[in-house]
């Protein structure tokens, strides 16, 4: 069985919240319970089965089985296509026309548009839903563009004009440095679109995040380098810091034949100026892969991660970086030195310690 990203995250979380449960109920009461729950004909439940979640040994044997590989540095199949295609939307067609099995999508090429980026606006309208179905006529009668978190409350910024294309859908190719250029702060924003299909109207609207060039806190000047440390593969990577602050950088590594193998995850506190950020690929990762060098570093983007100090609804938590366009080969052409050991550090430890007495019922609640 394939394991997922979200999966991943969701046993660590449930790992962690054991943990914190652990932790506030250690009292004397608490202490008390544990002498005497190891004895199951008591009738004391572990915490795992009082919260409701998965059983001891099952969260044993899920942590176990990924833990092998550090939080920060895992495989990467084709099947992750929210990490090979960081960037990417996710609409699908919706049914206007049931009789006429009429369908209607309403997208664009990108989430995020960062800087001086272009975001492509597409609206099919079509019978069935294959690439090549026939497309059918509508009358556009308002397409605009709106900032606001919420699209009913979002205010008015430009018109978005969308035009037929030889296909028979309707395109809008849109700079918003150049379409709304007074716009300094970073949001959410909205593409709407009205039209009409026969007598029946219709209304669709997007989101996408939209942050101005001088709202880029970092740039990746394009220089690498590779090496092998304590049996893991690192490819530093020189950013050009403009604004201090905790930093998130992801990225994702091929292999020789540009099949996927490993993404990674950085985290630290960078200072204004030009530095080295250290990318793991862990050594496990890249041989349980059997994946040949040189390898291939790809889809580099990251963020400066920004902390809300008060509510407010149109706050946006994160500074985008503009993600790398290019990419880079490394000059290591041997997987020798790479090490085949699973990942270990102490709060790993500490957990299995954890979830080893939990699944054996030293640990319970009443």
């Amino acid at each position: 069985m394939k394991i997922s990203g979200k999966m991943i995250g969701a046993i660590f979380g449930i790992v962690f919240l054991i943990i914190i449960f652990y932790i506030i109920s250690d009292n004397d009461e608490s202490k008390h319970i544990q002498t005497i729950a190891g004895d199951s004909s008591k009738g004391y439940s572990s915490v795992l089965e009082q919260m409701g979640l998965i059983s001891p040994q099952q969260a044993l044997d899920d942590y176990q089985k990924l833990s092998i590989y550090p939080p920060n540095s895992r495989p990467l199949s084709r099947e992750n296509i929210d990490l090979l295609m960081p960037n990417r939307r996710y609409e699908q067609p919706l049914l206007i026309d049931k009789d006429n099995n009429i369908y209607c999508l309403f997208t664009a090429d990108k989430y995020r548009v960062i800087g001086d980026d272009t975001i492509t606006f597409v609206l099919m309208v079509l019978q069935g839903t294959k690439p090549d179905s026939e497309r059918i006529p509508i009358a556009i009668t308002k397409s605009v563009i709106k900032k606001g978190s919420n699209n009913n409350t979002a205010k008015y910024v430009t018109e978005l004009s969308l035009a037929k294309n030889n296909t028979g859908d309707y395109v809008a190719d849109v700079i918003c440095a150049q379409s709304f250029p007074t716009e300094k702060k970073s949001g959410t924003y909205w593409a709407q679109v009205e039209f009409t299909l026969g007598d029946d109207k219709h209304t669709e609207a997007i989101p996408f995040e939209y942050f101005p060039e001088n709202t880029v806190p970092a740039k990746f000047t394009g220089n690498f380098r590779d090496y092998i440390k304590n049996g893991s593969l690192y490819i530093d990577v020189e950013i050009d810091v403009l604004k201090k602050g905790y930093y998130i950088v992801d990225a994702n590594l091929f292999d020789n034949e540009l099949e996927p193998v490993a993404y990674t995850i950085e985290k630290r506190d960078l200072q204004t100026g030009k530095q080295w950020v250290p990318l793991l690929f862990f050594g496990k990762v890249l041989l349980d892969k059997k994946a040949k060098p040189p390898f291939v570093l790809k889809d580099l983007r990251g963020y400066r991660f920004i902390e809300a100090t008060t509510p407010d609804p149109e706050f946006m938590d994160r500074e985008m970086i503009k993600p790398y366009d290019g990419e880079y080969k490394t000059h290591l052409s041997t997987v020798s030195g790479l090490s085949d050991k699973e990942w270990d550090d102490e709060q790993k430890r500490k957990r299995i310690e954890f979830l080893q007495k939990e699944s054996q019922g030293d640990i319970g609640v009443q």
